[in-house]
């Protein structure tokens, strides 16, 4: 929708109704319950051919005809604003805002989902700047990103010692080798502090440093991605957590063996943030999909995926398998329907943390 001034309106609607045959994620004690997700999307942009603007709002409610404490409400804001000064110089401010939740038996309640009355709810932002000097065809460009970003939990002292934020900070380096193809060189520093931490706890406070080489291409025969290896070294604040060093990596790669048929390999090698268990996780998640348009309407997309997270610190070690296959047909231009299922095991070394989970489901996309 035109709303003048260059600016446009573009509302989209979700409808889905699935069946989860594990809604708090247990081995044992688990149940099942239909599930109608209502998800509204509205989007605001703007380009005058120098400058783009776009500002994107999401909400999504969750109704359990058989598990009501599971319902939920979330709300997703976020923006950015790019800005072509002159040929050599860019500059883009980003920030997203989500006030939204962790379903029981997931994030800090993994194992014990049955012990909480209602899903943890949670807040989280970042803004970030990216100055880009090089024009988009010389031989060297350079993008410096600064960001801050944050989540904090709603459930008062009992949640205080989840709550962290975090001031990053990147710097890019991409050389054009010809053609649509650069190499780059990235180091990237993450401060992470934690804003409470109990008494006789060592803190999580931490620093991390990325180390980064690599490739992307686009357009090169029938393949196109992003690969990149290195190391990341987390540094802990507290002599009493051992810091660690180890190998990092982020790899994506589209293959179109036909125009109507993709396959996309995602792949990476990280820590994030324990919850609960451990200093922090050693995670590599591997990821394989093959999205097939079939007709011109009908299309499906399979994947599977698997995760292996070592809890360092802790003799915690998990394997997450899932697979979906999904179908979607477009019975109109503003008219979309899906239907589909996803399965998910994870096998943990400490029991209580295993599950296996059958979801399936309906939707319905609608836009303009």
């Amino acid at each position: 929708m035109k709303l003048g001034g260059g600016i446009l309106f573009t509302p989209s609607l979700r409808l889905g109704l699935m069946n989860d045959d594990n809604v708090i994620y247990s081995d044992s004690g688990k149940h099942d319950s239909v599930v109608a997700v209502v998800n509204p999307n509205f989007e605001l942009s703007a380009d005058n051919g120098i400058s783009t603007y776009n500002l994107t709002y999401s909400l999504s409610k969750g109704e359990y005809f058989d598990s009501e404490q599971d319902n939920y409400l979330d709300h997703a804001l976020g923006g950015d604003a790019n800005w072509e000064l002159n040929a050599r110089n860019r500059v883009t401010l980003a920030g997203s805002y989500e006030d939204g939740h962790e379903a029981r038996g997931s994030g800090f309640s993994q194992g014990s989902g049955s012990s909480l009355d209602e899903p943890e709810t949670y807040q989280e932002d970042d803004i970030h700047g990216i100055y880009s000097f090089g024009a988009e065809a010389a031989k060297g460009r350079i993008d410096l990103t600064l960001g801050t970003g944050g989540r904090d939990y709603d459930g008062g002292d009992r949640t205080r010692y989840r709550d962290r934020g975090a001031d990053y900070a990147s710097l890019e380096f991409f050389f054009n080798t010809g053609g649509k193809t650069e190499l780059l060189a990235e180091v990237t520093r993450r401060k992470i502090d934690y804003d409470y931490t109990d008494v006789g706890v060592e803190t999580l406070n931490s620093t991390e440093t990325d180390l980064l080489l690599g490739i992307t291409w686009e357009g090169t025969a029938k393949t196109s991605g992003t690969i990149k290896v290195g190391s990341r070294q987390k540094k802990f604040d507290s002599a009493a957590r051992r810091d660690s060093t180890g190998p990092r990596w982020e790899v994506g790669i589209r293959w179109l063996p036909r125009t109507y048929s993709a396959f996309d390999l995602l792949t990476e090698r990280g820590s994030e943030e324990t919850n609960g268990v451990g200093n922090f996780i050693d995670s590599q998640r591997y990821t394989l999909s093959w999205t097939h348009s079939w007709l011109e309407r009908l299309s499906t997309e399979a994947s599977i995926s698997y995760s292996d997270l070592e809890y360092e610190g802790s003799n915690r070690d998990d394997d997450l398998d899932i697979s979906s296959l999904s179908v979607k047909y477009q019975m109109r231009r503003w008219l979309a329907l899906s239907l589909g299922m996803e399965l998910s095991d994870r096998d943990s070394s400490i029991d209580v943390f295993d599950y296996d989970r059958n979801l399936t489901f309906i939707g319905i996309q609608a836009t303009l």
